[in-house]
Order: structure tokens, then sequence, then C-alpha cells
């Protein structure tokens, strides 16, 4: 099952009068890249932050909030760290010497820096705290792939629509080639007679010669390989989870193939059946950098 790029996931754990919360937003990325925010007490398991992501996601670029936030009834438990407060204080009043201003610094300046509250919990608690954490993230991440593989079943609808429109018209350029394919050869035995017409020739020669040209306008084996392609695109979708690396170098190839049937087919009605599949390719390339 596919998955898009693009979705937002919640999750939240509430114990002992606290609420841990993560939020995580993805959007479309060539690869996978996550910024995180998270309390400075949990800076410590940032790797771990990432590695789960890394285990569930594969692309996208990928914003994580991460929020500790204690009930009002249970009371504060944050202490006023001088050291930092003093320093602080000295970085403000230097700012404000060098500066030339006059203002002096007051308490509500100090107020602006977080650092100067530090939280009571030890190291046991921290673990604990990161233990509620890791399951509102297990929670969140849950949540994210459903609306990615909700976002995915729109996006795959759609291509598997385009992909029909495309084997629709190879199957077109199929009956118009095996059509044109005898009016080539006679066109061209026709031509080449004409300007030898009093010159001695080996008449079986020259009709193998003939029908080596024609066969070198021929698509069959073009068309033979989108018919592939489509068909290898359609059980990406159904039967993978990361597939949109594999879809863009298919859609590569189905490309070349267009390109390659527009050069050899010389024929009016091949060629603006190609435009119409180079267009549904081009969309559908649109389409497939929105898949994980």
């Amino acid at each position: 099952m596919a998955y898009s790029m693009t979705g937002v996931g919640y999750g939240e754990v509430k114990k002992s009068g606290n609420t841990y919360s993560v939020e995580l937003k993805s959007v479309n990325n060539r690869y996978l890249e996550v910024s995180c925010r998270m309390p400075q007490g949990l800076s410590q398991f940032e790797y771990e932050v990432r590695d789960m992501i890394r285990k569930q996601i594969h692309r996208g670029k990928l914003y994580v909030n991460i929020s500790v936030k204690s009930d009002q009834t249970a009371g504060t438990n944050y202490h006023v760290d001088p050291v930092i407060a003093k320093s602080v204080a000295g970085v403000l009043t230097d700012l404000k010497n060098a500066t030339g201003i006059e203002d002096s610094v007051r308490m509500e300046h100090l107020l602006k820096f977080s650092e100067i509250f530090q939280s009571n919990n030890d190291s046991q608690n921290t673990d604990k705290t990161w233990a509620m954490v890791k399951t509102a993230l297990e929670s969140a991440l849950r949540d994210l792939k459903k609306m990615r593989a909700r976002e995915a079943k729109a996006l795959v609808k759609d291509i598997s629509g385009r992909i029909q429109i495309l084997e629709k018209k190879v199957r077109s350029v199929e009956k118009l080639a095996r059509q044109s394919q005898k009016e080539k050869y006679e066109k061209i035995s026709g031509r080449i007679k004409s300007m030898i017409r009093d010159v001695d020739f080996d008449a079986d020669r020259l009709n193998t010669e003939i029908a080596l040209m024609a066969n070198k306008m021929d698509v069959t084996e073009e068309c033979v390989r989108l018919h592939s392609h489509n068909e290898l695109f359609i059980e990406s979708l159904q039967d993978e989870d990361t597939v949109g690396k594999k879809l863009n170098f298919l859609l590569q190839e189905m490309n070349r193939e267009a390109n390659t049937i527009s050069s050899k087919a010389c024929h009016a009605d091949i060629s603006h059946l190609v435009v119409i599949i180079k267009e549904e390719i081009e969309k559908l390339r649109e389409q497939v950098q929105n898949l994980e």
C-alpha cells in the first residue's frame, strides 16, 4: 500500500497531572528530513525520536513538536537557576551598555529566557517522562500513517486512471502502426523503383533492403515495453509501501519509449498520440512527487 508524503498526526498521554503530547506534520521532500522541537530536559532523547521516525517514515520533511505540560492543580515543579539568571542579567547589561540604551534591566526582560527556570525532576523522573513521550510519539506516528494512507488512496485512484489512459493510447499507436506498416513498405518501394527504373537490379535484394528500412520504423518493441511499464506501475502501487523513487524511474523509461516512438513512427496521427502520452506522463510525474 502506497503512502502520501503529506499528513499530520497527534498523540497524547495524560498521567499524574501531566499531559505529554506529540504533534507531527509532514510535507513533500526528496529524502527524509526530521526537524524536532522538544523540551530541553528531553534533548538527550532526540536520537531515539529520530530513530523511531526512521523506522516508520522513509521520505518527506517531518516537523516534530513535543511538549510536556503540568496540570495547574498539581502545582509547579520548577526552580530558578541563579547562575543562569545572573548570566542572563549580565549579558543584557552588557548589551545595554554597548548600545547606549539608558533603560535598566527589569524582571520582565529576564522572564523571556526560559533557561532560567529548571525542572526539579531527577534522572529517574526524566526517564519516566521519556516513557510517556515515547508512547505519545508511537500514537502520533500511527495517526500520521493513517492520514498519509488516506491521502495516498486519492492519489492512487488518479494515477491508476491516467495509466488506463496511457494503455488506450498505446493500443491506438499499435493499431495505427500495423495499418501504416504496409503503406510504408509500398511507399518506400515505389519511390526507390521509380528512381532506378532504367537500372538493372536484384529484385529480391531490393525487397529485403526495403523491408529492413520499414522495420526500422516499427514501434512494436517500444509499445510492448510501455505496456510492461504500465503493468509494473500498477503492481507497485498496490504491493509496495515506498514507491516514489521506483515510479519516478519508471516514468523516465516511459518518457524515453514515447520519444523513440515519435522519432521512428513518421506518422502524423501517431505523433499526435505521443504528445498526449507525454502529457499524461508529465501529469503522472506531478502526482508521484506526492508519494513516499
